[in-house]
């Protein structure tokens, strides 16, 4: 995730830098460094890379549609494998690497195209599937949980009975609990993955009903009370995870379908210093990025 977001950035700069004058940029008692001077440093040392990733672009764009669903999913996926588990917090990872969410999207875009080329034409089947699960079901199951936490066992069971009583639990929880990133949403943790939760709160919320309410479960951070308000746990709630899990699985080799695309669009390079930019294959951040989530 990092490596994309460096990735945009670097595009982004590159692109409002050259949107500019010839103004001077810097000025010191050595000298001045101009508009222009940056833009060639910028071009020299990045505009390979960065004008590789705007022809594949414009090439994955004309042949594949994205969705609004399929970039919201995508990011979903992202922000679990990084242990993202809100849009505030992922605004604050964008923004710690001078991101903005729409050149984020922007780069999500760029990746579900490259998934859509380099999976083009394979085929997937019931019985592969069903393999799948059967084989990883335990790491697949998620919760989708709300929790209260507080410092004390005495306290915990005072909210339980409360609990018991039919008082509401978001309500409790905004009152209550001591987990500030939670709280304000009524104790909501959303899905979660076996491995995300500290050992004795996972293993309460993964033996837990849907409506199951834990008695207190003690962690190093103090007592929690548990909700279950969802759970996945079937064939047919992963049919769709598993389906692009076994696609990436089987999927081209990204190069070598962008080198066909290019070829296929007959491009044609007009600028003299970029004249070799696709005689030979170079891995470039969008395929390398790829290559590195399969």
């Amino acid at each position: 995730m990092k490596k994309w977001i460096a990735a945009v950035a670097v595009v982004f700069g590159l692109t409002v830098i050259t949107a500019c004058g010839n103004g001077t940029v810097v000025d010191t008692k050595a000298g001045k460094i101009t508009e222009n001077e940056f833009v060639k440093e910028l071009k020299d040392k990045y505009g390979k890379q960065v004008l590789q990733d705007m022809v594949y672009k414009k090439l994955l764009s004309k042949k594949y549609k994205v969705t609004d669903k399929e970039i919201n999913d995508k990011i979903h996926e992202l922000m679990q494998e990084n242990n993202i588990t809100s849009q505030d917090q992922l605004q604050s990872v964008l923004a710690s690497q001078g991101v903005t969410m729409k050149d984020f999207r922007d780069d999500v875009k760029t990746q579900v195209l490259l998934f859509k080329a380099t999976t083009d034409g394979v085929k997937v089947s019931d019985k592969e599937m069903r393999d799948y699960f059967n084989k990883n079901k335990n790491s697949l199951i998620e919760v989708k949980a709300s929790h209260i936490l507080v410092k004390d066992k005495k306290k915990a069971d005072e909210i339980l009975q409360k609990l018991k009583n039919g008082e509401d639990f978001a309500k409790l929880a905004k009152t209550y609990s001591t987990d500030d990133a939670t709280k304000n949403k009524g104790g909501d943790l959303g899905w979660i993955k076996k491995g995300q939760m500290v050992a004795a709160f996972e293993k309460a919320a993964f033996s837990m009903k849907k409506g199951e309410l834990s008695g207190p479960v003690k962690t190093e951070y103090g007592y929690h009370i548990i909700k279950v308000t969802d759970r996945k746990d079937s064939y047919e709630d992963f049919k769709s995870e598993i389906k692009n899990k076994i696609l990436e699985q089987k999927a081209k080799p990204t190069q070598e379908v962008l080198d066909k695309l290019v070829k296929e669009n007959d491009v044609k390079v007009k600028d003299k210093q970029f004249k070799d930019l696709f005689n030979t294959s170079v891995t470039t951040s969008s395929s390398s990025d790829s290559n590195a989530k399969k």
